[in-house]
């Protein structure tokens, strides 16, 4: 039997949101948002490379769904990271990560993220976010 978790309320959150330039995403059960963020290596003669870094913000979930994402996420021509946080309201902080080709083809790290706790660095910039977007649409949250 799943359980469903659901924090979509956080959605409402939509200036921060618009901001960060994250869009609505959905893959089975999961919701929430996703961006991608472009890194370039530049020299004296300009560009030499471009990478991106995708980053998901998941608020609606079963149980299994990060299991799911986790086993079957594969790697993608210049894409070096896909970062899954799946927001929770309890239980201890959790990371899963791997590699794809020994790290050539890119890594995949799944988040378990408890609201409001300090979070590890891995994960401090997509923290902030939900946490500050728990505080605009839930002020009387303690």
């Amino acid at each position: 039997m799943s359980t469903l978790k659901d924090l979509s309320y956080l959605a409402e959150a939509k200036d921060i949101w618009n901001e960060w330039r994250f869009e609505p995403w959905k893959n089975g059960s999961a919701e929430g948002l996703k961006r991608r963020v472009s890194l370039i290596k530049s020299g004296l003669i300009g560009e030499i490379a471009r990478y991106y870094v995708d980053d998901y913000i998941i608020w609606k979930y079963n149980l299994e769904d990060p299991k799911r994402i986790f086993s079957t996420a594969e790697s993608e021509t210049d894409l070096m990271s896909q970062r899954f946080l799946f927001v929770k309201i309890d239980g201890k902080y959790y990371m899963r990560k791997k590699s794809f080709l020994m790290g050539l083809r890119g890594f995949i790290e799944i988040h378990m993220y408890r609201l409001g706790i300090d979070p590890p660095k891995a994960i401090e910039d997509l923290a902030f976010l939900v946490n500050k977007a728990e505080e605009v649409v839930n002020p009387k949250r303690p």
